[in-house]
């Protein structure tokens, strides 16, 4: 059986991304996350929202990087 998980907030998990994303990266500095909850068995999930040619493809290629780290450690409470 696996190990429960910690579940986090969507605040949280949403501040935890944003940290991670921006980290080094100012073009990701103005990207809006939103956390989508779970959907048909799949797990939560995260979007990037923002202006410009700044929220490019690397900030959502990042992005998914992320969320498939944290999704190993936290459940959406």
């Amino acid at each position: 059986m696996m190990p429960e998980k910690a579940t986090k907030t969507a605040a949280e998990l949403k501040l935890m991304i944003e940290d991670k994303l921006r980290a080094g990266h100012p073009e990701c500095k103005r990207a809006e996350v939103v956390i989508n909850p779970p959907v048909a068995g799949r797990p939560w999930s995260a979007a990037i929202f923002g202006e410009g040619p700044t929220i490019d493809h690397e900030c959502r290629r990042r992005l998914e990087g992320i969320v498939e780290q944290l999704r190993e450690q936290f459940d959406l409470t």
